[in-house]
């Protein structure tokens, strides 16, 4: 079996669209591919040591490995900046993404999650009938751009989130490219608007922090609707497939849905990998790294890694799974993390208060293939009927 990364063919790392993390840690946690130059990081102390380190970039333009198409993206989006214009940027839109401000669009998040659930027929497909529908629409509506807004959003947010993907080719850099630049010039108008006449949504209050500039704020809407869109989506889709194969899942989600989705991130997480250049020599599990190389980092490995975690294979929702990497770590720790936990207890306590006898259509789910996404094409269900 072989994956792609960067366009590249990386032998034996991944199986697309299985949960990489079948097997606990076994061995060197820090690997080298000489046909290829790329190391490979899955223990969790290492990858937390890559990720909170200040000796590695997250700048794609400097990975050797990455299209040259890649430099055509916006370099506003601060996944993809180093400091110290990272650390400034983080500094200033930080306050937006707190966990305090989001709480404050709970009502308006659940509202969305019942019109979502509204609209489903006895049997239904999860993934792109609900998964996918409530983050694009709690998107749309922090971001206030209508009816019209939220179809445009709809129709490039698959090519968008393309700048994620750690195998993309020249052509899904292209795409992504087109559809960044379609969306900067659908926002740019009510940019402008939103500074004369400010509202109670995340554009003015992204417009309203001191020092921010139109490019940053367009990169960080970019961001929000790449990343903010593609991991809830997935996350709502995994955890809906994983409680629904035990009931105990859904009594131990209603008693404390916080702790649950904690939970679901270190074993059901959406982010499998994660890139990183080295920016000076690097001593990591005993392997030093030259400067230069590109490592990729196996969250998923390493949130069931046994030197951390008891039992890592093992879903359990009582457990405490302080210190999961499912949103990363140090200076670069998911901006929108509050949001897409938020998004994802509303979404899954409300569909499993609603419809208690939910089950899975097919015992086999359809995975998408994706070195960097652990997503689901279709989650197919019935049971889709009030208690």
């Amino acid at each position: 079996m072989t994956t792609s990364i960067a366009g590249q063919q990386i032998a034996g790392q991944q199986i697309a669209g299985q949960q990489i993390a079948g097997q606990p840690i076994a061995g060197q946690s820090v690997r080298y591919d000489d046909e290829y130059g790329v190391y490979f990081v899955d223990g969790y102390d290492e990858v937390s040591a890559v990720l909170r380190g200040s000796g590695w970039s997250s700048d794609p333009r400097r990975n050797p490995l990455a299209p040259v198409e890649i430099r055509d993206l916006p370099q506003t989006a601060l996944i993809f900046m180093d400091p110290p214009d990272h650390t400034r940027l983080r500094r200033i839109v930080g306050p937006v993404f707190t966990p305090r401000s989001i709480e404050r669009i709970r009502p308006r998040v659940a509202s969305i999650v019942e019109a979502a659930l509204d609209g489903l027929d006895e049997s239904a497909e999860l993934v792109n009938e609900f998964a996918y529908v409530v983050p694009l629409a709690v998107i749309a509506e922090l971001l206030d751009v209508g009816a019209e807004g939220a179809e445009l959003f709809a129709d490039l947010t698959p090519d968008l989130v393309k700048m994620l993907e750690l195998d993309a080719t020249p052509e899904d850099m292209v795409a992504s490219v087109d559809a960044s630049i379609e969306l900067m010039l659908e926002l740019t108008p009510i940019l402008a608007d939103r500074k004369q006449h400010p509202g109670d949504d995340f554009i003015s209050a992204l417009l309203a922090q001191d020092g921010i500039t139109v490019d940053e704020v367009l990169g960080t809407c970019l961001l929000l609707l790449a990343a903010g869109h593609e991991t809830t989506a997935n996350l709502i889709a995994n955890g809906t497939r994983a409680l629904v194969q035990d009931p105990a899942h859904v009594l131990e989600l209603a008693h404390d849905p916080v702790n649950a989705v904690e939970e679901l991130l270190r074993v059901e997480g959406p982010v499998k990998m994660a890139g990183r250049t080295a920016v000076e020599d690097v001593e990591l599990g005993g392997v030093t790294i030259p400067a230069g190389s590109f490592v990729l980092l196996q969250l998923d490995r390493a949130n069931v890694d046994p030197r951390r975690f008891d039992d890592p294979l093992r879903l359990d929702l009582s457990r405490k799974p302080h210190g999961h990497l499912a949103f990363g770590s140090g200076p670069h720790f998911c901006l929108g993390a509050a949001l897409s936990r938020m998004e994802t207890a509303e979404a899954l306590t409300r569909l499993f208060a609603r419809y208690p006898h939910l089950e899975l259509a097919d015992e086999e789910p359809s995975w998408r293939v994706s070195n960097t996404f652990r997503a689901l094409t279709e989650l197919p269900v019935r049971g889709l009927r009030a208690s």
